[in-house]
């Protein structure tokens, strides 16, 4: 039910920014040819009709409903297994900042392992939809396998050190931000906690700051992303790691390059991030479940595997 919850969450807020998604990306890729959000939105509606706003739906849909499903459970999973298991509890309690951290970045590499495919489709998509707009996601998936003979499948995944990278530090950044945004408020006004949906609205402000706080700090493994799924294939790069993607970046294109398209990210992750944390509540209340019946069940899992390694 948390995954199902975080699955549906992700999946719908990502749905509604799309567009903000297909501007940004087009800023990264093309950024002679638009100056900021407005005009992006605007030259992309005038020279290739309303519906060029939603390029790379298929992929986005698909790869943010694993992210979703994958992400928030893991994270609840690691937290609960470094604080009570891996750590003393009091150990935990005195670097809860860090267990935070360490939990995000692991469900960030297990979220990863099925968003980077979908990913590199949806970039390719957005960026060169004469090539990849009819294919939808399955042709496109091929077209991508058969560019290098060598590579075949393994091409879906050149950008996987620089989402991880994104991943990782957005997903660790996203969770501490909120939890601790949470907290704040709650210290501040601890009434808002009586009722559900003055909590509910703490989880939108929350995770409104959390948004934009990861994109800030995870903006330069963006623009790298793009970057390689921009060029893989036909003569491409490869796998390019992120530091060799920002010298390249830096070289040709100076240091602003890392932050194109920052305002129109801040805004899109803000929006789902917000979202997201609303919904995943929304959709927990709604089941009726809770973190403890999910740490529940973690003890039964962690217990299991005590016995069968004893």
């Amino acid at each position: 039910l948390f995954g199902i919850s975080g699955g549906v969450g992700c999946a719908l807020t990502h749905s509604v920014v799309i567009p903000l998604d297909v501007v940004k990306t087009r800023l990264q890729t093309d950024p002679d040819k638009y100056n900021g959000i407005f005009d992006g939105a605007t030259s992309i509606v005038k020279d290739e009709g309303v519906g060029a706003l939603l390029l790379g739906a298929q992929a986005t849909i698909a790869g943010y409903l694993w992210y979703g499903v994958s992400v928030y459970p893991s994270y609840t999973f690691f937290k609960r297994l470094l604080g009570n298991t891996v750590l003393a509890p009091e150990v935990a309690t005195v670097h809860a900042n860090d267990v935070a951290l360490i939990a995000g970045a692991l469900a960030a590499v297990v979220a990863s392992i099925g968003l980077t495919p979908l990913e590199a489709c949806r970039i390719r998509t957005v960026a060169e939809p004469d090539v990849y707009r009819s294919e939808g996601l399955a042709g496109t998936m091929g077209i991508m396998a058969r560019e290098d003979p060598n590579l075949g499948w393994k091409t879906l995944y050149a950008g996987f050190p620089s989402l991880l990278t994104r991943q990782v530090i957005f997903g660790s950044v996203k969770f501490l931000a909120f939890e601790r945004a949470c907290e704040a408020i709650f210290s501040y006004w601890p009434e808002l906690r009586a009722a559900t949906y003055t909590s509910l609205a703490v989880s939108l402000v929350a995770g409104g700051f959390s948004g934009c706080l990861s994109s800030v700090v995870s903006q330069p493994a963006d623009s790298v992303l793009t970057y390689v799924a921009q060029q893989t294939g036909g003569g491409g790069k490869g796998s390019l790691g992120v530091i060799e993607g920002c010298k390249i970046m830096i070289e040709r294109e100076g240091p602003g390059s890392l932050y194109r398209g920052l305002g129109s990210r801040c805004l899109w992750a803000g929006s789902i991030i917000a979202g997201q944390f609303l919904l995943y509540d929304v959709f927990r209340t709604m089941f009726g479940v809770n973190r403890d019946d999910l740490s529940q069940v973690f003890e039964v899992i962690i217990s299991n595997q005590d016995s069968i390694i004893s």
